[in-house]
């Protein structure tokens, strides 16, 4: 008995500290080439085709941050080891939204993992996703203007 205890103690020693996040990751993301400072980036990661880009109260994970030298940083944490998209906004005058022109055209600045482009229409989930399968993925994303 006291071998097996041995054993059992060794073996949970063994394993380690991070074992219990083990299938999660963090992703990294600097996006750049805004064309100013003003407003905010507003950044979604998305699961599925479901609302991308544009619809970021359907993504898994959302925030913002302020733009400093016509860069922003965010960071995705606790994320499940999967097939994701990220979608960004640089929300010039600050009200949450992509404004666009009577037509529909963007007047807003946007990005996509992978720097999927848009063509006749949004960018696609397959063109931007990509798949988290370690611990700490970092990623870049460029700014497109219309």
């Amino acid at each position: 008995m006291r071998a097996l205890s041995a054993v059992i103690l060794v073996a949970t020693l063994a394993v380690p500290a991070s074992a219990a996040a083990e299938g999660k990751g963090r992703i990294l993301v600097t996006v750049s080439g805004f064309k100013s400072d003003s407003g905010w980036m507003r950044i979604s990661l998305f699961a599925s085709k479901k609302g991308f880009p544009g619809k970021h109260q359907l993504a898994i994970k959302a925030g913002s941050r302020p733009i400093k030298n016509r860069t922003a940083s965010f960071v995705f944490e606790g994320v499940p080891h999967a097939t994701y998209a990220i979608a960004v906004l640089h929300d010039e005058n600050a009200n949450g939204k992509m404004d666009t022109n009577f037509i529909g055209i963007p007047k807003e600045g946007g990005g996509t993992s992978r720097d999927a482009k848009a063509r006749f229409g949004p960018p696609s989930y397959d063109d931007a996703k990509f798949v988290l399968r370690e611990s700490e993925l970092r990623l870049q994303i460029r700014m497109q203007y219309p």
